[in-house]
């Protein structure tokens, strides 16, 4: 009796692993390269879902849901942001009031906030000039003087605590497929944080928000209302071809954008002035510049997707260092929310751990919600090594994330998927069906406020049950 004789492989093995991650290493060790895919089997808390799902998947109700969700990607795939102004928020931002702080993450009642946004609250009181002492900052609150509110709500992106004041500058961008507008806060120089994102205030920052007000953002006003504006698409597209995924590292995107605003100072400042060497001091020395624009640009479309009858795209997401939330296309501005979850990745500091740090807060995972960030994970080697993770990884996490999206963005063409576009339109019901959570990247910042790492986590599963139970009751009575 004759074997076979053993044929040697004239191409190189590539492994995709689903499970055991130690299959995956052994092959590793012998030099193939394999991708692990993190996937599991759907949590059984699914389970009640799936006879409903079955039924939303057939005859008149599908159709209708597909019909809406064919008009979400359509305003997907033709949004075309451009950033066009530079104002204080109250002169732009529609239903804002002068007693008004704004945060991130969804509304929560003042004694349930983290400490972090208390304090960033109380800071942006004192910045307004309406009290002189952080203890009248607080009773303006308990009177209801002082109204503190969801900036989401207000399309605006409000970073890590997400301050927000009605006297402080915000970045204009406008979905010029639909009109919609989207806000975000410049990062505050050279520490990228500020009353903004720490909710911290000091001399030195209230000076430089002021320096905005009176010198900056004037001057860059002008300059983008001359020019009618910058378009943000066509930079992030670029910008993904050159390893930006768009929330954690956006170098190329500010790049590009910095260059650019150089040469327009020039152009329009073309004379020596105070006011054009703050502009370029402002940009050379804030690395992120670019950051706040791009989520402003995010809010713009995510705008133009809310109120679709029917659609099961998910339009928000976004934390306060104790609940997460996420709205839905059909369900408006209602919110869906569960406890915060927590980051994991990689620290600044050796001594940081754990429990140093605050579950996710921050509007900034706006960017997940049109196809950026992480589910752009192929996109950006950088980030993957940055969050301790191989670029086989990041690859994988795209690849998986779009098993729960509508489309992929044909704006955002990532090199490692073969040049397709990223996942895009988070689906309420692919996530219910498969289980899969989106992963979302972003910074991890300490209960003290500072930034002390980068990081990954998953939506909470209950943000989709709970919507989903919602979508059922008032659009389509299915018991």
């Amino acid at each position: 009796m004759t074997t076979n004789p053993t044929i040697p492989l004239t191409t190189p093995v590539k492994a995709v692993n689903i499970g055991a991650e130690l299959f995956a290493d052994a092959l590793r060790t012998q030099g193939v390269e394999a991708i692990q895919l993190q996937w599991q089997p759907p949590p059984a808390a699914l389970a009640e879902f799936q006879g409903s799902l079955a039924k939303m998947r057939a005859g008149k109700s599908a159709q209708r849901i597909a019909a809406a969700n064919g008009r979400a990607i359509a305003a997907l795939n033709a949004a075309d942001p451009w950033w066009i102004d530079m104002k204080p928020a109250i002169e732009v931002v529609p239903g804002l009031k002068r007693n008004m702080i704004l945060k991130s993450g969804p509304p929560l009642p003042w004694e349930k906030s983290c400490p972090t946004q208390q304090n960033g609250v109380i800071n942006g009181i004192l910045h307004e000039g309406l009290a002189d002492t952080p203890e009248a900052a607080v009773e303006l609150i308990r009177q209801g003087k002082v109204e503190v509110a969801s900036a989401n709500d207000y399309a605006i992106v409000g970073p890590g605590a997400g301050i927000l004041t009605p006297s402080m500058i915000v970045n204009v961008v406008e979905d010029r497929a639909t009109g919609k507008r989207g806000f975000c806060a410049p990062f505050e120089g050279p520490n990228q944080g500020g009353l903004c994102g720490w909710g911290t205030y000091s001399p030195e920052i209230r000076r430089f928000l002021l320096e905005l007000n009176d010198t900056i953002g004037p001057l860059l006003s002008r300059i983008l209302r001359a020019e009618g504006g910058i378009a943000v698409r066509q930079i992030i597209t670029r910008g993904v071809e050159m390893g930006d995924e768009t929330h954690t590292r956006q170098d190329a995107e500010g790049l590009i954008l910095i260059n650019r605003l150089l040469f327009l100072l020039m152009k329009h400042e073309p004379s020596p002035s105070a006011a054009r060497d703050a502009c370029v001091d402002f940009l050379e020395k804030t690395e992120r510049f670019f950051h706040p624009i791009g989520m402003a640009s995010a809010m713009s479309v995510t705008q133009s997707l809310k109120n679709i009858e029917d659609s099961t795209i998910v339009t928000t997401l976004c934390g306060n260092g104790v609940e997460y939330g996420i709205k839905v296309s059909a369900l408006g501005d209602q919110w869906f929310t569960a406890p915060s979850p927590q980051l994991t990745g990689m620290y600044l500091a050796s001594d940081a751990k754990a429990g140093d740090t605050l579950p996710w807060i921050g509007d900034s995972s706006v960017l997940e919600a049109v196809g950026l960030g992480g589910f752009a994970a192929a996109a950006s080697p950088a980030v993957a090594r940055l969050l301790g993770r191989t670029f086989g990884d990041a690859v994988a996490q795209s690849r998986e994330l779009a098993e729960i999206c509508l489309t992929a963005n044909r704006n955002f063409l990532v090199p490692a998927l073969d040049y397709n576009g990223s996942p895009t339109g988070i689906d309420i019901l692919k996530v219910l069906e498969t289980g899969i959570l989106p992963a979302i990247h972003g910074g991890m910042i300490s209960k003290t406020g500072l930034r002390v790492g980068a990081g990954v986590a998953r939506v909470p599963l209950a943000c989709f049950s709970g919507a989903f139970k919602t979508y059922l009751n008032q659009l389509f009575k299915i018991q």
